[in-house]
């Protein structure tokens, strides 16, 4: 029953997470939220991004990274959720202190301590974000994001994005799970797409999911 109740009530948490964020803000207008969806030869894949300012001055902010995977028969053990919650705070340029949790589709609530680099502009983005897992079991965890985005025209971008995930278990030095994500778009407006690629790797004996295919991503 306990599984029930945190599926259930994760789709109200998340909701209500990025409405203290987003609509409880009176600063100026802010950097818009992606929202990517990529329909690939074996499963469709999902993520979101927010990373706003809670506080008046910019130094606590709330970064969210949710991911999901499904394969298109809808086979439940095929099905993916991750949900990382963590409130930031900056320390000096930008480098900032990050504590929070992991919602896991099997590891369950993953509390996190860690660092984050995040720095963007028009046509750059870099976010560095190493981390301990505290539970159920210590391990390392790193996420990677760079985009590059420069002016093909007055009304179009191009897109790309290199994005890395690797985490390795303090306890045994094993591989648990890895990830690389590719990119390569065009914008216009607030609507890109591409051609996007996964590779995913699981386990100690890192058992690889591929998916290559059609991606489109939405800055809302």
């Amino acid at each position: 029953m306990r599984r029930l109740f945190t599926i259930h009530h994760l789709p109200f948490t998340i909701l209500l997470f990025c409405s203290v964020v987003v609509f409880g803000q009176d600063h100026a207008p802010l950097p818009p939220l992606p929202v990517e969806a990529t329909f690939g030869n074996n499963r469709l894949h999902f993520q979101a991004v927010i990373n706003r300012p809670v506080s008046a001055n910019g130094k606590l902010s709330f970064f969210n990274l949710s991911t999901g995977a499904v394969d298109y028969s809808n086979t439940a053990s095929e099905t993916e959720i991750v949900v990382v919650n963590n409130l930031t705070y900056a320390l000096f340029g930008n480098i900032k202190v990050t504590g929070g949790a992991e919602w896991h589709y099997k590891l369950g609530l993953v509390p996190q301590l860690g660092l984050q680099y995040f720095k963007a502009n028009r046509t750059w983005l870099v976010l560095v974000n190493p981390s301990i897992n505290l539970q159920p079991s210590k391990s390392t965890a790193t996420i990677g994001i760079v985009e590059y985005k420069p002016a093909l025209s007055q009304k179009a971008q191009l897109y790309t994005r290199a994005q890395v995930l690797y985490i390795q278990s303090l306890q045994d030095g094993l591989h648990a799970r890895s990830a690389l994500m590719l990119r390569a778009g065009v914008t216009q407006g607030k609507f890109t797409i591409g051609l996007g690629a996964n590779f995913d790797y699981y386990g100690p004996m890192k058992m690889e999911k591929d998916n290559v295919g059609l991606f489109t991503r939405l800055a809302l």
